[in-house]
């Protein structure tokens, strides 16, 4: 699993939608077409689930969301995170992007150019790590929200962290790209993961012209500490899991982008 930080630079004045993660993500699909990566961004899964995230642009890549449009001067510079469940998937994206350093890359009606792509380890929200590697053990984990996260529930938009919405997708895309048998049955201990704080707020995501997306901003902490040992460790990976994956839908448009944290028990 690899995570990767774009530099960008303004080739003159412009103007971006907060919530343009849908501009990178197409911006990224004319980067692969004719390559083997062509179908890592449009595989035959769904929007969410693909194995590919793409947070939104912005100009400190630390910094949550806020509604509003994005200023920029002439050289200026943008950030965006780009993640791949797939270590070799991420390595050729890379690549693709050092190759076109220096070159310009439109997104809507502004014009960027591809300033450097930040390696990992050369950043840092730039890792590559294994799964073996994410197994952690620890009876709480907090999500730090950065960008707006929300679900599909009875084929409506609902947006509030709750565990099981929060876990269950992240179980999902665990066992669609990681390991297929991964920790039977752990659906049914979900609805028993607390919710210690949180401290969220709701946001509206336009998503080209004529569509909305709505979801949830913000800090979210849990707790697994009256699950056994085999749950809490499975729930502790997930969690670390999230900073590659994202959560919920829209994850390759730049919804859902997660920084993860994982507390001591309270």
């Amino acid at each position: 699993m690899r995570s990767y930080v774009i530099k960008f630079a303004a080739q003159k004045e412009a103007v971006l939608p907060v919530s343009n993660g849908y501009l990178l993500f197409s911006a990224f699909c004319d980067l692969v077409r004719s390559t083997p990566l062509d179908g890592v961004f449009h595989s035959g899964e769904g929007e969410s689930e693909k194995g590919v995230t793409v947070g939104f642009l912005r100009k400190d890549p630390f910094k949550g969301f806020t509604a509003g449009d994005l200023d920029f001067s002439t050289g200026e510079s943008a950030y965006a995170r780009v993640g791949f469940i797939d270590d070799e998937a991420g390595k050729r994206f890379a690549e693709l992007v050092r190759m076109r350093q220096g070159k310009t890359v439109r997104l809507g009606k502004a014009f960027f150019s591809f300033s450097r792509v930040f390696m990992p380890d050369e950043h840092e929200l730039s890792l590559a790590l294994t799964a073996a590697q994410l197994e952690v053990h620890s009876p709480a984990a907090g999500f730090r929200f950065v960008s707006p996260a929300g679900f599909k529930r009875n084929n409506r938009q609902f947006f509030l962290p709750l565990p099981e919405l929060v876990f269950g997708s992240l179980l999902r895309k665990w066992r669609l790209h990681v390991k297929p048998d991964a920790w039977p049955g752990l659906e049914a201990v979900l609805p028993e993961i607390e919710i210690q704080n949180y401290r969220i707020e709701s946001h509206a995501v336009r998503l080209r012209t004529d569509r909305i997306i709505r979801g949830f901003c913000g800090e979210t902490e849990y707790s697994f500490r009256s699950l056994p040992e085999p749950e809490q460790r499975a729930l502790s990976t997930l969690a670390a899991y999230a900073f590659f994956s994202g959560v919920g839908y829209k994850t390759s448009q730049g919804m859902g982008e997660v920084l993860p944290f994982l507390r001591q028990q309270k």
